[in-house]
């Protein structure tokens, strides 16, 4: 039986290794320029101090949702904040939660979820818009065969329960 904390452990595992996929695929293919953006890389002075000003406090709580990357597409010159999460299996109402909560800070962004059944990948007001729902990644740069490969790591790590 798992404590609270090995359960909370092995989540932040999970998060992080997906987080490694996406950004090893994106840079695997190329055209893509991949910028950790999450405040625990951005700014985390700004957390480890003990200010109380009403400011303060107001940014941090907007930083502290920020996207996990900004990505640059370097063949069409575009830059796309994008927050990565990871589920066993896909679950439209966690979805639906995580588009709403980076919706109120930080709208455009989009949503990428790696389950053991696929990627998938829209913008936040489309997940909103549709209730949850959230389309496989399909994306000229990014080949299935790719996928599959990056996939395959992530089945590795979880062990297939």
């Amino acid at each position: 039986m798992s404590t609270k904390n090995e359960t909370f452990a092995r989540n932040l595992v999970k998060g992080k290794i997906a987080e490694t996929v996406f950004a090893q695929m994106l840079r695997e293919v190329g055209g893509f320029t991949v910028l950790e953006f999450g405040y625990e890389k951005v700014i985390p002075e700004l957390f480890n101090r003990n200010l109380e000003n009403k400011d303060v406090k107001a940014i941090r709580d907007i930083i502290r949702h920020a996207p996990d990357f900004a990505v640059i597409n370097t063949q069409k010159r575009s830059v796309h904040l994008i927050e990565v999460k990871y589920q066993k299996r896909l679950s439209r109402e966690y979805a639906l939660e995580d588009a709403k909560r980076m919706h109120v800070s930080w709208n455009p962004s989009y949503l990428f979820i790696a389950t053991l059944d696929g990627f998938y990948f829209d913008e936040i007001t489309k997940v909103i818009e549709s209730n949850g729902r959230i389309s496989p990644l399909n994306h000229p740069q990014i080949p299935f065969e790719v996928q599959e490969r990056y996939l395959k790591i992530l089945h590795d790590f979880e062990g297939r329960n």
